[in-house]
């Protein structure tokens, strides 16, 4: 294109302003990413897309298989016990092995076992395959977190994090509708679905992800370092373990959505098939409020918006108990989602500032270990609580809140100054690389 054409065209787009403006925002909220998150971006819609058999696995038990109530909690129990200990082996791994390998390996896995468990009839074999559905499930995400960590410098992480939970909420959202549909043609055919979608993740993660695993990724050039490593060296890190505390409490809160709320809305004589109207308010606000929300949060103090984020969604929670009708939950699902997108914003971005890059994979294997231990406490906390009325469990939601909130304020400098020194060191491990000598400490 000449000189002349150049400036026609600029002209052009200041007539009218459309291309200009929807261009500038596509840079906003993709700009600075390159082929690799895009990879792993699209396996992780792609592996949320046909996330369809958990959501569904307490019916099909008792429905198809005739498996008593009490049963099937145990092989719910087993398979949570294995989402606990799997994002353990996944950050392991990462260290180890890579993240494309962890990515295609938990997977894949993940598919396989799918198909198994939807094929065997005998209890002790469903509850085996439900624990290695758990178990490999949850592998991808501290590769996934871990890879983003390594690849782009911390302005660009927020907004990396944020696109990805961005595809993880657009996949559920579609994979809770079509589920919904497919499940009237028999079980078997949600493990299928689920099942191809998980193993088709994984080969695309190894075949289109192959360019990222140079020594550039940042794992290989630190494999002996992480080989030495360990996850006692994470428990010694007191600032990791405060803040993992305060995304303890905060999970508990959160994973209220999916276990007490649909309880208090039976007690408001409200049917359980409006849960599920109720609860996609969630995912429409995300998909619409993430990609605007997640370039502004990113340039604001982590620290501030995550207490920020916290308090919003403590409110939401406490105006819960203000609610009766389907449309009131609405109202407080969509404000303490409000408060959801400003955490998962920048949440895992404060992991990656926290964490040495040989012991990253296993700093988010244990951060996803807390979340997947929140899931197991918070049904437990918040059935007793409900015992003594609604009220009583939405005030300990709001206090859970302000003491996480509260925690992040105290952390906050901490936090601050750990990224600031790990900035610094990455900025002095760039220059080295550019200039062909060894950054110091290596």
């Amino acid at each position: 294109m000449t000189t002349s054409q150049d400036e026609l065209a600029r002209e052009g787009q200041e007539a009218t302003g459309r291309p200009a403006r929807v261009g500038g925002l596509w840079q906003k909220w993709t700009g600075g990413l390159t082929s690799q998150f895009w990879v792993v971006w699209g396996a992780t819609l792609t592996n949320q897309l046909g996330s369809m058999v958990i959501p569904y696995l307490s019916y099909y038990l008792i429905q198809d298989r005739g498996i008593s109530l009490s049963v099937v909690g145990v092989v719910l129990a087993t398979s949570g016990f294995g989402g606990v200990i799997s994002q353990l082996c996944g950050g392991l791994l990462v260290d180890r092995i890579g993240y494309r390998a962890t990515m295609t390996l938990g997977m894949i896995g993940t598919g396989v076992f799918l198909f198994l468990l939807g094929a065997v009839d005998q209890v002790v074999l469903i509850a085996l395959f439900a624990f290695l559905v758990g178990l490999a499930a949850e592998m991808h995400r501290p590769a996934s977190a871990s890879m983003i960590a390594a690849r782009y410098p911390p302005a660009v992480r927020p907004k990396a994090y944020g696109l990805l939970y961005w595809a993880v909420n657009l996949g559920y959202a579609f994979s809770m509708v079509f589920g919904g549909s497919l499940v009237r043609h028999g079980f078997s055919v949600l493990f299928w679905v689920n099942a191809a979608a998980c193993a088709a993740a994984g080969l695309f993660v190894w075949v289109t992800g192959k360019s990222a695993a140079s020594p550039r990724e940042g794992f290989s050039a630190a494999t002996a370092d992480a080989r030495s490593g360990s996850y006692l060296d994470v428990l010694r890190d007191r600032l990791m373990l405060s803040y993992l505390g305060s995304w303890l409490a905060y999970g508990i809160v959160f994973c209220q959505a999916l276990t007490t709320l649909p309880l208090a809305m039976k007690l408001d004589g409200i049917a359980p098939s409006t849960f599920g109207y109720v609860m996609a308010t969630n995912a429409v606000v995300i998909i619409v409020v993430q990609p605007v929300a997640g370039p502004l949060f990113s340039r604001l103090d982590h620290s501030h918006v995550l207490i920020g984020g916290i308090i919003v969604l403590g409110i939401g929670y406490g105006a819960t108990a203000l609610v009766s009708t389907p449309m009131g939950y609405a109202a407080t699902v969509a404000l303490w989602t409000l408060g959801e997108v400003a955490v998962s914003s920048v949440n895992q971005a404060v992991i990656a500032s926290l964490a040495p890059a040989p012991l990253r994979g296993r700093y988010y294997g244990l951060y996803g270990m807390t979340w997947s231990t929140a899931s197991l406490v918070a049904p437990l906390l918040g059935t007793w609580l409900l015992q003594f009325g609604a009220t009583a469990l939405w005030a300990a939601c709001v206090l859970l809140c302000l003491g996480a909130a509260a925690s992040q304020w105290l952390l906050g400098p901490k936090i601050r100054a750990r990224a600031g020194a790990s900035l610094s060191s990455e900025a002095a491990a760039e220059h080295a690389s550019q200039v062909g000598e060894p950054a110091a400490g290596q």
